[in-house]
């Protein structure tokens, strides 16, 4: 239960050998590979240089985005409910994912999305477009002159115009040489063909005159369907756009179903941008990696465990030298937690708030069993506890995880609050007392409780605060442990450990002035730790006048120890709300049946689950946070340097697809 010991690894190999050495360090997946620090090296082959032509997996992932995005209009991965919250992937056969490598054609499936989506795109503006036209001659189709007709002659002017229905009436409109003809009225609007007679002398579009006293507007149609002019009257123009609408929809159909077709290839697209994303990623690796005039050198950890292994794999390169070592004090070292199978669950708290550095203790093993305990305590109902556990338990066996730390550690919680919950009583809040009263499951439910939360607060404070103490004294014992693996003897037992034993003393001592120990050793110890403590604080004091004020103040960290203790009761804030809410939900319940006499049997179960669900989800994240709180806060800052690398060897990238036998 430690951090993996790691080795050193340098690999010398000839220039030749980079390309296979990379990918079979890729496919081996037991090597962190870190910048060579290698000086004096020379400059990367020219393929890698920024002269170099643009590789071609940077032009293959363009065209595959584009691809994507394209095809998923058409295709998309089903998903489950749960999907979005693993982040599983889809999976592809390793025969597939092959196939699709050496067989699908990137660049011609890439020339026919684009020519489609811009016939599409056209497609699409010349549906509307002529849809457009349809509205604006619909009302003009009872117009028997073919519209191409209807247009200024030297002694005639024709048109199309609106003016308003008002207007028909006008004198202006029956005057000598004016013929008009109404061929659609609506809204207070008329559409009328009107012709202006003016003899030898016309002037242009001499109807515009008349129009500007009618407050009326002139119309062009025939520009708008010159194309369809051909057609003679208005209602056969329109016959002819629809034909033109049906043989574009019909084209548009063809290229959908086509479309819809190749589409069926997108976790083919998704498995060959994978297959790129993979080839960009060893290039920049590549790029890390030291040169001389002929060799390559490759730099990086492997868990000592593997180096056996890792050499067994590399035994394929008879012209490489592989050299191990230990790591040195300055090197920045990977990270790998190995933890008991029970611990491992509790890695997840811990890479929330970052890894241990390669020298120090990793906390895991310490913070597992006081979280445990302190999310039961928070969340304290065993019925929630069983459905948490149940639904983690069930989670893990329906859902391929690549990672089930975190439901483990779930489903590990969900038993600590069974615990607590049938300690203090708590079975959905306060229902067998409620709903149960006087049959065999309230007397044993009953029988079993230790404490009640809501009626006696002030005892679970002080194993809430009791807890703490002990959380914080753990740490400080962690710190000691810490220090003198570290090879200062000196400062770990005199600078850690004079609190180790003072602390406790402290505490036993204030346990017997209250009569609960019946004996004078609580002070000895305190005493025996005072003075460690005041060694402590003035062994770094160079001057010895000033000696007794900094042994005397280094009792002044006792208020920073007793502001942390106080921070734990929050785990009586936390249990209290959960055990109250769920009480208030089943009074409610009982409240319903005097309310509805016969229908409130009915509306209970409802309420019942919609409010304990409720209560189970609020208070099991609180119960999540404010533990972890009590670790990063209280706990981690007692010891805990971080700034750690987790340790990631080179694998294939898998962003988009899981590969399967």
């Amino acid at each position: 239960m430690a951090i993996a010991r790691m080795r050193k690894v340098t690999i010398l190999a000839y220039q030749e050998l980079e390309t296979p050495l990379f990918e079979k360090l890729r496919d081996i997946g037991l090597m962190h590979l870190t910048k060579s620090t290698v000086a004096g090296t020379v400059e990367p082959p020219e393929e890698m240089s920024l002269h170099a032509a643009t590789p071609e997996y940077v032009e293959r992932l363009s065209q595959l985005a584009v691809i994507r995005s394209y095809f998923e209009r058409y295709n998309t991965i089903e998903k489950g409910f749960f999907d979005m919250f693993t982040g599983k992937k889809p999976e592809v056969s390793y025969r597939q994912f092959k196939n699709a490598v050496v067989t699908y054609d990137i660049p011609e499936v890439f020339a026919k999305v684009q020519e489609h989506d811009e016939r599409l795109s056209r497609i699409n503006e010349q549906i509307t477009d002529l849809e457009q036209k349809l509205q604006v001659l619909e009302p003009w189709k009872p117009l028997d002159i073919p519209l191409g007709e209807v247009r200024e002659t030297r002694t005639c002017d024709t048109c199309l115009a609106i003016v308003p229905s008002a207007a028909l009436g006008s004198d202006v409109l029956h005057s000598s040489g004016v013929h008009y003809k109404e061929i659609w009225q609506d809204k207070g609007q008329a559409g009328i063909w009107l012709a202006v007679f003016a003899g030898e002398a016309s002037q242009e579009q001499a109807a515009n005159t008349l129009l500007t006293a009618l407050g009326g507007t002139r119309l062009n149609l025939a520009r708008e369907v010159e194309a369809y002019l051909d057609a003679g009257l208005v209602k056969d123009i329109c016959r002819a756009i629809e034909a033109r609408l049906t043989e574009l929809r019909k084209e548009q159909e063809t290229i959908l179903a086509k479309d819809a077709e190749m589409a069926e290839g997108l976790l083919d697209i998704l498995a060959l941008t994978d297959y790129y994303l993979d080839k960009q990623n060893l290039d920049l690796i590549r790029k890390e990696a030291g040169r001389t005039r002929f060799t390559l050198v490759v730099e990086g950890y492997v868990k000592a465990k593997d180096m056996d292994l890792f050499r067994d794999r590399l035994s394929v390169f008879t012209d490489i030298e592989i050299i191990d070592e230990e790591p040195g004090e300055d090197d920045d070292v990977p990270v790998y937690l190995e933890n008991h199978p029970i611990i491992r669950p509790f890695e997840a708290v811990t890479a929330i708030y970052g890894y241990p550095n390669y020298r120090e203790l990793d906390p895991t093993p310490w913070l597992a069993p006081f979280f445990w305990i302190f999310f039961g305590l928070c969340l304290g109902d065993a019925v929630y506890g069983i459905m948490l556990s149940l639904f983690s338990w069930w989670f893990i066996k329906t859902q391929k995880l690549e990672d089930d730390r975190f439901m483990r550690l779930l489903m590990y919680c969900g038993f600590s609050t069974i615990l607590a919950g049938a300690l203090t009583g708590s079975w959905f809040g306060d229902f067998p007392v409620s709903f149960l009263k006087g049959t065999l499951i309230e007397r044993i439910t009953s029988s079993i409780v230790v404490l009640d939360p809501i009626n006696d607060p002030m005892t679970l404070l002080l194993v809430s605060l009791a807890f703490g103490i002990v959380h914080i004294w753990v740490g400080i014992i962690v710190k000691m442990v810490g220090t003198i693996r570290a090879g200062q003897l000196a400062d770990g037992i005199m600078d850690h450990g004079s609190w180790v034993v003072f602390l406790p003393g402290m505490v036993l001592w204030g346990l017997s002035k209250v009569g609960i120990i019946q004996s004078n050793i609580p002070l000895y110890i305190m005493a025996a730790g005072a003075v460690l403590v005041m060694i402590s604080g003035g062994r770094s004091q160079k001057n010895i006048l000033l000696k007794p004020i900094s042994a005397v103040g280094r009792f002044y960290d006792i208020v920073g120890y007793f502001s942390d203790v106080l921070s734990y009761a929050r785990i009586l804030a936390l249990m209290l709300a959960s055990a109250i809410i769920g009480v208030v939900v089943n009074t409610i319940s009982r409240l319903v049946v005097d309310m509805l006499p016969g229908v409130g049997w009915v509306v209970i179960p409802v309420i019942l689950a919609f409010g304990h669900l409720l209560n189970l989800a609020i208070n099991a994240l609180g119960s999540f946070v404010h533990s972890g709180r009590l670790q990063y806060v209280e706990f981690f800052s007692k010891f805990f340097e971080g700034g750690g690398t987790p340790f990631r060897p080179l694998r294939r990238v898998r962003e988009n697809i899981s590969l399967t036998d």
